[in-house]
């Protein structure tokens, strides 16, 4: 069984048995038996002594941890003066019921089928909501990207994004290094780089003067991307292997993969700004962690 970290919601009164302090709130047995009702009916009905106790210890055991979280994510908020209520939550519920067509119990039950109960769904949304009032709130006023911020996350991710350098460049190709020189040799004497491509490219490119066209660098061989690199700001390249073949390039024109279209940007910046927050939370709720003390009831019997 997997759960959500989750905000718990407390009571005004106690019912059952107190498994958990956290903070100045507590954590019952019934808040455990009603987080996912239909799976801990499923476990109470395992004909199976031993299986039965198992499985009803490994629920009991995470349930519990699920809810310690979820009451140390509601503190932390509070703390900085963010609450969701019931009624929030309840409207939540609706409306999502509603985009969906349907009733409240009709959406419980579909939910259900997915293996999610009505009270672990309610705390996710609780949670989404608290999350997203952190975000807007606390950390998004502060989050300052920067251009080196930037240029690290498509240096990690620009192939997601269809970001690569490009060159404008024209090629010719040799049986041979020695036969590449020759023809290299002749352009530093001042040959056009297109007619050498014409009378001596093996090239499919040779007729139109070696001209390639933009080339993105995920297309071409290591090699010839290596010997593009050195000549971003034009000229002609060293000779390199080709395939079965030598070449030389000539560029005269280069396309950063940090010039992109405002479009790409934002989605760029939407990416980092997504994992500074997640990690801004990370430090928030371990910083919060350190002064919410919790008491578990089971852990006044074992032995240190």
């Amino acid at each position: 069984m997997t759960f959500l970290i989750l905000p718990h919601q407390t009571k005004a009164e106690v019912i059952g048995k107190i498994e958990a302090h956290v903070g100045n709130r507590i954590i019952t047995s019934y808040d455990i038996e009603s987080l996912d009702p239909v799976t801990y009916k499923k476990i109470l009905n395992i004909p199976d002594e031993t299986t039965r106790e198992t499985q009803l210890s490994q629920y009991k055991e995470q349930a519990l941890n699920f809810l310690i979280e979820s009451t140390i994510m509601e503190i932390a908020a509070e703390r900085d003066g963010i609450k969701v209520t019931d009624a929030e939550v309840d409207r939540a519920v609706n409306e999502i019921a509603a985009n969906n067509k349907v009733s409240v119990e009709q959406f419980e039950k579909m939910i259900t089928k997915e293996g999610v109960s009505l009270a672990q769904y309610r705390y996710q949304l609780r949670g989404q909501i608290i999350q997203a009032r952190v975000r807007s709130q606390i950390f998004m006023p502060q989050v300052v990207i920067t251009d080196e911020d930037m240029h690290n996350m498509i240096d990690k991710k620009g192939d997601e994004y269809g970001l690569k350098d490009r060159y404008k460049t024209k090629i010719i190709t040799a049986q041979s290094k020695s036969e590449i020189n020759k023809v290299i040799k002749e352009i530093k004497k001042g040959a056009d780089f297109s007619d050498e491509a014409r009378k001596n490219s093996l090239d499919v490119s040779a007729a139109e003067g070696g001209d390639l066209g933009w080339v993105d660098v995920t297309y071409v061989p290591l090699e010839m991307e290596k010997a593009l690199e050195k000549v971003k700001n034009g000229g002609m390249t060293e000779p390199f292997k080709y395939n079965d073949f030598w070449a030389v390039c000539y560029v005269d024109g280069f396309q950063s993969k940090y010039t992109m279209d405002n479009e790409t940007a934002g989605k760029i910046k939407n990416a980092i700004g997504e994992e500074l927050f997640a990690k801004s939370v990370a430090e928030w709720l371990k910083k919060h962690k350190e002064t919410i003390i919790v008491l578990k009831a089971s852990d006044r019997f074992k032995v240190k």
